[in-house]
């Protein structure tokens, strides 16, 4: 959700990871 989503903000991720992660 929006919570996860300004975790992945702070941290520098690949985006393929980010779109993973929204995937889950």
């Amino acid at each position: 959700g929006k919570a996860r989503l300004k975790m992945i903000g702070k941290v520098n991720i690949p985006q393929e990871a980010f779109l993973a992660i929204l995937k889950t």
